[in-house]
């Protein structure tokens, strides 16, 4: 059995990555409602179906989940930035 390690009040656990490139991080509940983040919800349902058990996988390169995660938090950005921009340049 894996080990069992403590999330923070607030914050919800997912998995990041394409292939075998996984990485568990930790998102606060304000930013999955964000619509950024309803566009990466929206791929993994995409890939892995609306029924996924256990921890929640978003695929996603790593480096691009947490650019997406820094624009949701940064609350100055004034140059507007759509999610298809950050995976279609």
């Amino acid at each position: 059995m894996g080990k069992r390690v403590s999330v923070q009040r607030g914050h919800i656990p997912v998995l990041v990555g394409e292939g075998k490139e996984l990485q568990r991080v930790l998102v606060h509940r304000q930013v999955l409602q964000h619509p950024y983040f309803t566009g990466l919800l929206e791929l993994a349902a995409m890939e892995f179906g609306h029924d996924q058990k256990g921890v929640l996988r978003i695929p996603c390169d790593v480096k691009c989940f947490h650019t997406i995660v820094q624009l949701i938090r940064s609350s100055t950005r004034r140059k507007k930035v759509t999610i298809s921009s950050l995976f279609f340049p």
